[in-house]
Parts: structure tokens; C-alpha cells; sequence
């Protein structure tokens, strides 16, 4: 698999947020866990609501998205299993700033806000991991922002396909993404039809082949180059 693109930059790597605290305090953060599970298309927790608590992704992808001036979703991020999601909102204590919505079925653990903030007022290692996974989140935001701002059509359906291969992939000889033409496009930030133009192209450039609403990455190396990432 191609080391040279920057995976870390366009991925949270929340998923040891809860590990190595003590045994008292996962008691307090379990006492109350749910384990919830999602249909694909289903919303988990919707902007501009007050947060109920936070979400572990056991199995499944969720897509995270705000809703734009034009009736439309943007898709900013997708969450793969053992991510979490839904804490920001309590930290600061506003409202969901964005929407999550089951890609695929999910199965999802969820902890309630109390239980979540009792053992973060407590825990030196929480509250110190929380700091050092927003600081990065933020970034990640950013660099988000900055491939929208940056780069062509062209090449930021490159270089999505590219986060999300490493995203659906469990094992590098598997480089599949299962993504609906509509969520790739919102993603990409472009419409639908101008997407399914350049997965035209990337077809017969040998770059991917399809099947469905699935992606399969033929050419990794090409797919980098595409993608004119600088």
C-alpha cells in the first residue's frame, strides 16, 4: 500500500480515547452503555440538537454532514469501526453543530453525557486525550476544507477515494469502498453527474473498476498521482 499520502491528515484515530483508564472508571462510563443499532439512511443524532451523549462505532461506517444554504448535504467526514463521535458538542456544551446518519448498518455503543462527563472531570488521562484529539480533529477539519478550496473536481474525487479505500479497507490487499454515487458526490463537493463523469474517466484510465454502487481500487499508485496532492 503507498506510504507517500498523509492518511493521518483526513482521519480522527479516536480510537483508544477510552483506553487504559481504570477500572472505576469504566464501571462509571458502562454503568448505562447502550449498544444501539442502525439501519443505512437512518440518523443517529441531528444538528442543531442537544447532545444525549457519545457514540462508539462498533461495526458499520457513519457519515458526518451539515446541511448547506442550498438544501443539500456536505459530508465532511466518515466514521469507521471504534471511531467516536458525538463528544464535541458536550465538551462545549452547544448543540450538535453537524448530523450523523448510519452509511452502512451500524451497530453503535453509546454512553450517556453524565456518565461521559462524571469521569472526565475526574480522569488526568481523559481529559488530557480529549485535548490532543480535538487538536488534531481540528486539523483534520482544515485539511478538509483546504482539499475543497485547493484542488479540481478531478482531483478531489482522487483523493477521497483515497481516504476512504484506507477507510473501508480491513487488510491492505482489500481496497473496496461501498458508497452510494449521491454521498461520494456530496462528499466530494461537486453534483452527482460531474462525479460519475470522473469515475468515468478513472475507469478507463485503469485507475478503478466498479460493481454496483461499489469502488474498487485497481491502481493505487495512479489514483495518488490523480489526485495532484501537493
Amino acid at each position: 500500500m503507498n506510504n507517500n499520502f498523509p492518511y493521518s491528515k483526513y482521519n480522527f484515530n479516536n480510537q483508544d480515547l477510552l483506553s487504559g483508564l481504570t477500572t472505576a472508571e469504566c464501571e462509571r462510563l458502562t454503568a448505562n452503555k447502550e449498544i444501539l443499532n442502525f439501519k443505512a439512511g437512518t440518523q443517529i443524532f441531528k444538528e442543531g440538537t442537544e447532545p444525549k451523549g457519545i457514540y462508539r462505532v462498533l461495526s458499520g461506517k457513519v457519515k458526518k454532514y451539515t446541511a448547506t444554504n442550498f438544501g443539500t448535504d456536505h459530508i465532511f467526514y466518515i466514521c469507521g469501526e471504534n471511531e467516536y463521535l458525538g463528544y464535541h458538542a458536550i465538551l462545549s456544551e452547544e448543540e450538535y453543530p453537524d448530523s450523523a446518519t448510519a452509511l452502512l448498518d451500524c451497530e453503535v455503543a453509546f454512553i450517556p453525557k453524565n456518565d461521559f462527563l462524571n469521569v472526565v472531570s475526574t480522569s488526568h488521562l481523559l481529559s488530557q486525550r480529549l485535548l490532543k484529539n480535538l487538536s488534531h480533529e481540528f486539523g483534520v477539519f482544515l485539511n478538509a476544507t483546504k482539499i475543497l478550496a485547493r484542488y479540481t473536481v478531478r482531483e478531489r474525487t482522487a483523493i477521497n477515494l483515497l481516504i476512504l479505500q484506507r477507510k473501508f479497507s480491513v487488510k491492505e490487499s482489500l481496497k473496496e469502498i461501498e458508497m452510494n454515487r449521491d454521498d461520494l458526490a456530496s462528499m466530494v463537493g461537486t453534483a452527482k453527474e460531474s462525479l460519475v463523469r470522473m469515475l468515468k474517466d478513472f475507469k478507463e484510465e485503469k485507475l478503478i473498476s466498479t460493481k454496483g454502487r461499489i469502488i474498487f481500487i485497481e491502481d493505487l499508485e495512479g489514483l495518488v498521482k490523480a489526485s495532484n496532492y501537493k
